[in-house]
């Protein structure tokens, strides 16, 4: 009698649940935002579906509209599309240079409201009208999929800090922490590159940190599992440190900040003759001098801007009890740093 009334139950509670099938429906998995050039709107949004054709290929559809809020440009794109629009596959958001810089709380904001939109998007700045990034034609398995793997790979493997919706949000509101966002470029109609990071205040894009910087960015922020660099000896030969490995502390004591910073890697090549052990010592002196010149350089740009990407504030909340934001903001203004680094290379090969 117990089973019988579970099955019941089951069978009454799946006739209550809308059944969607996948060819019948447009399932929104990257959208792109630029400022109206139309000033009655506010936003010009281009959102992106993906076509799955029987030899497994994909056909990237965009559709265009423009409204005050996000929910009048899915209505815009609703009015366009033959089928259902549903949000819940959105895996990327890109940004335009205009709307960066006037701001993306309202749009930020709109995605959390968004129960069906999950955490882990990413949201992305261009260099390039967001409407022009949506409409490339990037690899086989689809635009989002394709621009949704290259930030995936840049944190795993390269210079990309760890982001996405929930860490965004998360910063956003932080006290003492601002937020960050890989900067994206269609480079072809079939390429796009990562070309660095925007640094915002609040909401607003103030600086854009370009890909050289990156690495050291990286140290300060977040901490490397499988990373690489290029060392530049004496003699103009050069070794690349690879599976770099880094971890960094930060002290902050009256209006001094300490940042010690560890790496660990391995030469897996030397343009050199001989990998001696003075040549590996050479190398570590060298990419330790190099971090704390470029780590202290950043830090005191991040200082002129009044912005705080690296979380200071945040840090010397958990470090001291009696934390008063307000005042922090001046002392920060003011505030002293101290870059250690310490490399530790593991030779492979043969050393002589």
């Amino acid at each position: 009698m117990k089973n019988l009334l579970i099955i019941c139950l089951v069978l009454l509670l799946s006739g209550c649940v809308d059944k969607e099938i996948l060819d019948d429906i447009n399932i929104e998995v990257g959208v792109g935002y630029d400022l109206a050039e139309d000033s009655k709107d506010k936003y010009r949004g281009t959102v992106l579906f993906q076509e799955f054709q029987p030899d497994k290929s994909v056909i990237n559809r965009t559709f265009s509209g423009s409204g005050k809020l996000r929910q009048d440009l899915l209505i815009d794109v609703t009015r366009q599309s033959s089928e259902p629009v549903v949000t819940g596959g959105l895996k990327v958001a890109v940004f335009g240079p205009k709307i960066s810089r006037q701001g993306i709380y309202d749009l930020i904001d709109s995605f959390q409201r968004d129960a069906s939109i999950g955490a882990r998007v990413f949201v992305v700045t261009s260099e390039d009208k967001a409407e022009e990034v949506m409409k490339g034609e990037y690899g086989t398995r689809g635009n989002s999929t394709y621009i949704y793997n290259l930030i995936q790979h840049n944190i795993d493997h390269r210079d990309i800090p760890k982001t996405n919706l929930h860490i965004v949000s998360r910063d956003y509101y932080e006290t003492g922490k601002d937020t960050f966002l890989p900067r994206i470029k269609k480079i072809a109609d079939d390429k796009v590159e990562i070309i660095g990071v925007s640094l915002f205040d609040k909401d607003k894009e103030v600086e854009i940190l370009p890909s050289k910087d990156l690495f050291f960015f990286k140290l300060l922020v977040d901490k490397y599992s499988e990373g690489n660099f290029d060392v530049k000896l004496e003699k103009g030969d050069f070794a690349a440190v690879k599976s770099i490995k880094s971890k960094h502390k930060i002290k902050i004591i009256d209006n001094h900040a300490s940042i010690n910073i560890n790496i660990e890697g391995i030469i897996r090549e030397y343009t050199g003759s001989k990998l001696t052990s003075e040549v590996v010592n050479d190398v570590e002196k060298k990419l330790e001098k190099k971090v704390e010149r470029e780590c202290l350089k950043l830090l005191k740009q991040f200082q002129e801007l009044g912005i705080d990407p690296v979380g200071l504030g945040q840090i010397k909340k958990t470090q001291h009890r009696k934390f008063d934001y307000k005042k922090w903001e001046d002392e920060y203004k003011t505030l002293e740093f101290d870059v250690k680094c310490n490399v530790n290379v593991e030779e492979t090969g043969i050393i002589e």
